[in-house]
């Protein structure tokens, strides 16, 4: 069965139902109170397509990074599979376009950290084969690539390995994600990308001094870049030191959005909810109360056409300039 295309579609930028489907067993197809994300509350929140993260536990590091990344694309394509003809894997800018059009759920197969890539890039190539668009080069982790923003950040930049992964994914078509790199490393990326690049799930340092959220300067740089920047719905990067049972209101995070159309213009934010691997303010539960914030920012008087820029507009102008088809 296909669905109805929404009068507001919303391609978010960040979700980690993947995992969410590994570790409770539940079905992607069937509505469930666990979790944030499953297709029936996708639909209900107007969400057309997500980038479907795959993500490697730290305990599986190093020697699972391959079968475990492997197992999470068979996931997908089993969601595939049994959906009837309900959701696609998204391979290229046209059909994303044409599913949209027809109401079919779009998956967009992320890797968020290439722990699972070789020095020879072999599972880059294959991985590309396999349905990959979209890489973060680390999650708040050092790999042979790069250095993440977590404990482990001693302040250095990409690797070699890492300069030659960012043009090897220019090349083939795969959208570069910095979110959870860390600062010298995002500036390689401005330095050695030739092609858009996003930070798909980041917000403002300078309303939360967080390291996961990019400086004026950081969100300057990506924009003249042609990138864009996916608001995190994550209280911790909404709010300075937000923890769970905390009450951040759904105004915070708009006041992020607000933020960054004022230094470089609505073409250069969009969604990356975090959905399924972060806390969430209360009035974005789970994925069915995604028309909250569009009110929310139509509230805050932003026009028709600004709003479909940052719902899905600019997510499609990235995807249209990296992706090779």
């Amino acid at each position: 069965m296909v669905g109805t295309r929404p009068a507001v579609p919303v391609i978010d930028g960040h979700t980690d139902y993947l995992l969410s489907l590994t570790e409770t067993r539940r079905s992607f197809l069937e509505e469930s109170g666990i979790g944030h994300v499953d297709l029936p509350r996708a639909r209900r929140g107007g969400i057309a397509a997500m980038l479907s993260a795959v993500f490697i536990p730290t305990e599986e590091l190093p020697h699972h990074a391959l079968i475990q990344t492997l197992r999470a694309v068979d996931l997908l394509k089993r969601v595939v599979a049994e959906s009837n003809g309900q959701v696609e894997l998204i391979r290229s800018y046209r059909q994303l376009v044409d599913c949209l059009d027809r109401g079919v759920f779009g998956a967009i197969l992320h890797y968020e950290g290439a722990e699972a890539i070789d020095p020879e890039f072999t599972v880059l190539r294959l991985s590309y084969e396999l349905g990959l668009r979209s890489l973060g080069l680390t999650w708040s982790r050092t790999n042979i690539f790069a250095e993440g923003v977590g404990p482990e950040d001693h302040g250095n930049g990409l690797t070699g390995l890492g300069r030659e992964l960012v043009r090897q994914c220019n090349a083939m078509g795969i959208l570069i994600d910095v979110s959870h790199l860390n600062d010298a490393g995002f500036w390689d990326v401005v330095a050695v990308s030739e092609k858009p690049f996003v930070a798909s799930h980041s917000n403002a340092r300078a309303l939360c001094d967080h390291p996961r959220n990019l400086t004026d300067e950081q969100i300057r740089a990506l924009a003249e870049k042609g990138g864009l920047m996916g608001i995190n719905y994550c209280i911790s990067f909404l709010v300075p030191g937000a923890r769970t049972g905390v009450e951040v209101p759904l105004s915070v995070l708009v006041d992020h959005i607000d933020h960054i159309v004022r230094l470089v213009g609505v073409d250069h934010v969009a969604l990356g909810s975090d959905f399924d691997g972060a806390t969430m303010p209360a009035e974005l539960a789970d994925a069915a109360q995604t028309p909250k914030l569009i009110a929310e920012l139509s509230r805050r008087g932003y026009s028709d056409d600004a709003i479909e820029k940052i719902c899905f507009g600019n997510w499609l102008r990235v995807f249209r300039e990296v992706w090779r088809e």
